[in-house]
């Protein structure tokens, strides 16, 4: 399918309401079900659900598919497919209010993350980060900025944490376009091969997706 990257995220805090998470809980397949009530976290109940609705709509979109009609398969350090339909890559990503579900017709990987005032940050990135993104940082670029490149360019990849986060450099690598979107107090990014179509940015609004019956 011939198609732009499209990058839907949305604010999960209204997953919170028992109706709500309910509404969307019922409307994934019953595997699904099972691994988001084997989370012990109700926040991270919250995060699964929010990335797989997505998931759905995404799918209904694009493929006039839904979560409950296909199979996921997972590679070697855990990179989610579709079985049996190699023209549909996707990614899933969450961290505070918001998830992300982006979708691709060449291999992607992506991620979000919150942006807070964490002391480790230098630590980690002395641990993480090659000399030149050390280097970038200290000429004023954001930590999260590299370190969503990082996460998901390994998501990409399909190595996961398999990979030395320091055996490779987002501010070196050849043919890896990297595309990026700044929420307030929020960074995200996509990983993908050179040459491939832009990424579309698509705030997805839960609550319309209800009264849309999506």
């Amino acid at each position: 399918m011939d198609m732009s990257i499209l990058g839907f995220y949305a604010n999960m805090k209204m997953l919170e309401q028992k109706d709500v998470f309910r509404h969307f809980f019922c409307s994934l397949s019953k595997e699904r079900q099972q691994k988001i009530e084997a989370i012990k976290a109700e926040g991270g109940r919250c995060s699964s659900l929010g990335a797989w609705a997505l998931m759905d709509y995404g799918l209904q979109q694009l493929y006039g598919l839904r979560e409950r009609e296909i199979t996921i398969t997972y590679g070697a350090h855990g990179k989610p497919y579709v079985k049996n339909r190699p023209d549909i890559h996707f990614n899933l990503s969450h961290s505070g209010d918001y998830v992300l579900a982006v979708f691709a017709p060449v291999d992607v990987g992506c991620d979000v993350q919150q942006v807070t005032q964490d002391t480790r940050s230098k630590r980690i990135a002395a641990r993480f980060f090659t000399e030149k993104e050390q280097m970038a940082i200290a000429d004023g670029m954001d930590f999260y900025r590299i370190w969503v490149r990082k996460e998901s360019y390994i998501k990409c990849t399909g190595d996961g944490m398999a990979c030395d986060l320091r055996s490779f450099s987002v501010e070196e690598e050849k043919n890896i376009h990297f595309a990026e979107h700044i929420l307030p107090g929020y960074a995200m990014a996509v990983c993908c091969k050179k040459g491939v179509p832009p990424v579309v940015w698509k705030k997805v609004d839960l609550s319309n997706l209800i009264e849309n019956e999506v």
